[in-house]
């Protein structure tokens, strides 16, 4: 069974002691306390408690300092590296950034959240068990280093004989060593000869010490050998050691090679393809390159048919074919499991086509595996510099556009240049538009539902509503792609206002389930234009018999600021109704905060482009603590988007944000998931 941690309490309020004390040893730790900085470091070398929570602000030494005494060894080498968190009562950012400048592990602010308190401990202890078996594991590594085949040299610079070690020979795997400089030199190749005699006239002068790696030929071996020695000659003789690292060299070059080639194929990867395709570039000869993009159709058939092995064997087959194809002057890759690109250079533009054509016919060919002829299938896209693109990034993706076209338009066609599809890419649009009008009519759109959480209680406390198109022939489109053509048509008028109904009918059916949550709904800059968005919006919660303050409109800061003057005519009016108003993505338009403080609003969702790094960057931080602290003094409660670890919880929670949502909590849910999770939630805070 493992021993009960050892919680070290340092603080000079005995209340906040003996509170604190009772929370952890009610979660089954030990706890001793200390009232000062001193006392607490007699504790520290005494008992080596596993975790120490210090105040920041005592009287004589404060925490800070406490900290830095045991970092520099005060309290004893083996406290050094014991996980202290930080007490503080303040929670801006200089005093976050001075805890952990100090060497603390984590802060927690007061007055202290025993449950948070109790997570921050646990993770921190966690994580001292991770670098103890590190520094362990790093003990073990010098260790070996010391038990490993390494020999020693010694050169007498007065007669230049040189002598090795008993085992040096074992070691390098040979018979005999050269007995001197001159006889070690001639078992190099020039270029490392005069590194070494050069790097050991330097060492004769007392300038530096010797540490280079070289390529000894030893009969009908080679050693690559590191040797090295002090700056400092002992009475005219230079004194080292030497290692064998052919082998370790070899590993780098396998490593090297599996992170820069395929190993199925031997072909390089996207991004040394890409880079070579660079240099290529730059050259200007030939001033005409193809790049081709071949994607095999339906390779899982292979797999199922005759295993995963055979699969393999028909993608190393292709690839052999390839290169005896297209021959040593073209680049050649594997993008993915089932995809190649290639780079050709051309003398003959004007040929093009019918080159492509004659050259991909022999890929088709049938291929014999297992005993069976296999048939390989494939569609290809191809794009031309200069013309498609001025760099290896965008020549491949115009390459990849073409080879998506091909596959999902061009019936049996097999290849498809780009200037083709950019030619048809507006009857592409057009066909998707024309889609979206029957979308509605055939009831084709339906919501999905994020769950936001408050932080101070850990409940749900509402959902944001999220418009899906499920095509009847492609599957659920990507938002990006058909909402910009709603907004451009003036659809997302009426496909906007029907998202409002069903939101409020979701509500309303879900209340009669007995959850009880808000519903956030995104307003469009069409939409927030259009006459008679407020009385639409009453007419559908009437409808549904919900309150309007349970419906919270979402308005982007971009929407806001387009006519200020008119968004506040308007807020106004939906705030005299009963409506919720918040402003999404606050932070990456040109907002001013002259209007934010004129708006009538509830909630300010802080874009995720600051939640990303929060955690690591301290202007983040910064600004966030910004926001929260004027949204504070404007009576407005923040909610931060895109939150997806915990660690960006933590520091969220610590910064004063009030809600949070993304995928930490959950992805967006259809109703039925969504409803589950709620009713779960709900039965474990009952519980807890």
């Amino acid at each position: 069974m493992a021993p009960v941690p050892t919680l070290l309490i340092v603080d000079d309020d005995p209340t906040v002691r003996l509170l604190t004390s009772s929370g952890l040893k009610k979660r089954g730790y030990q706890v001793i306390q200390a009232m000062d900085v001193e006392q607490a470091m007699l504790l520290m070398q005494d008992k080596n408690p596993d975790l120490a929570l210090v105040d920041v602000s005592m009287p004589g030494r404060n925490g800070f300092e406490f900290v830095q005494a045991v970092r520099n060894g005060e309290a004893g080498n083996a406290n050094r590296e014991r996980p202290l968190l930080m007490l503080t009562g303040s929670d801006d950012v200089q005093s976050i950034d001075q805890a952990f400048t100090s060497g603390a592990t984590d802060f927690i602010t007061k007055p202290i959240n025993l449950p948070l308190l109790v997570e921050r401990v646990k993770y921190a202890l966690r994580g001292a068990e991770r670098e103890k078996a590190l520094r362990e594991a790093q003990i073990e590594q010098a260790s070996a280093c010391k038990l490993a085949s390494l020999g020693f040299w010694q050169l007498n610079f007065s007669n230049d004989a040189l002598t090795w070690s008993e085992d040096a020979t074992e070691v390098l795997n040979c018979a005999t060593l050269p007995k001197s400089r001159q006889a070690l030199l001639k078992l190099l190749n020039a270029s490392d000869g005069l590194r070494l005699d050069t790097a050991l006239e330097v060492a004769r002068e007392g300038q530096d010490g010797l540490n280079l790696e070289i390529t000894l030929y030893l009969g009908h071996s080679e050693r690559i050998v590191r040797l090295q020695s002090d700056p400092k000659t002992q009475e005219g003789q230079l004194i080292g050691a030497f290692q064998d690292v052919t082998a370790l060299r070899a590993f780098e070059d396998k490593a090297l090679y599996l992170a820069e080639y395929d190993e199925l194929t031997d072909l390089p990867k996207r991004r040394l393809f890409l880079n070579l395709l660079d240099e290529k570039l730059t050259d200007r000869k030939p001033t005409v390159w193809s790049i081709g993009v071949i994607d095999i159709s339906r390779l899982h058939r292979i797999n199922d048919a005759l295993g995963i092995e055979a699969g393999d064997q028909v993608l190393a087959m292709f690839a052999k074919r390839l290169k005896n194809i297209l021959g040593h002057e073209a680049l050649m890759c594997r993008l993915e499991a089932d995809t190649f690109a290639v780079a050709i250079p051309h003398t003959d533009s004007e040929q093009m086509r019918a080159y492509y054509q004659h050259w991909l016919q022999p890929l088709a060919r049938a291929h014999h595996v297992k005993s069976e002829e296999v048939f390989v299938d494939f569609t290809a896209g191809v794009s031309l510099y200069p013309q498609d693109g001025s760099n290896s990034d965008e020549l491949l993706r115009t390459a990849l556009l073409a080879q998506r076209f091909c596959r999902d338009h061009a019936g049996n066609q097999k290849v498809m240049f780009y200037r083709d599809v950019a030619s048809s890419e507006e009857n592409h649009a057009l066909s998707l538009e024309n889609d979206l009008r029957k979308a509605l009519e055939n009831q084709e759109f339906f919501l999905v539902y994020q769950p936001k959480q408050q932080l101070s209680t850990s409940r749900f406390i509402g959902v944001e509503a999220l418009l899906r198109w499920r095509h009847p022939t492609r599957g659920v489109v990507s938002p990006g792609e058909f909402i910009p053509l709603l907004e451009e048509s003036g659809l997302i008028i009426d496909v906007g206002d029907w998202v409002a109904e069903e939101a409020c009918r979701q509500l309303a059916q879900w209340q009669a389930e007995g959850i009880e949550v808000g519903m956030a709904i995104n307003i469009s800059a069409r939409q927030f234009e259009q006459f008679g968005l407020a009385s639409r919006l009453s007419r559908h919660v009437a409808q549904y018999a919900i309150q309007p303050r349970q419906l919270e409109l979402e308005i982007t800061e971009s929407t806001a600021m387009i006519n200020p003057e008119a968004t506040l005519l308007t807020l106004y009016e939906l705030r005299k109704l009963g409506f919720k108003l918040a402003i999404d993505d606050f932070g990456t338009g040109h907002s001013s905060y002259e209007y934010l403080l004129r708006f009538p609003l509830d909630t300010l969702k802080i874009d995720r482009s600051f939640i990303i790094d929060i955690a690591d960057a301290r202007p983040n931080r910064a600004i966030v603590r910004s926001l929260t602290a004027l949204s504070q003094g404007l009576g407005i409660k923040t909610v931060a988007e895109g939150v997806e670890t915990q660690r960006q919880r933590d520091y969220l929670d610590a910064l004063d944000v009030d809600d949070i949502q993304g995928f930490l909590l959950a992805r967006p849910m259809e109703p039925q998931a969504c409803l589950a999770f709620l009713q779960a939630h709900a039965r474990a805070m009952v519980v807890n």
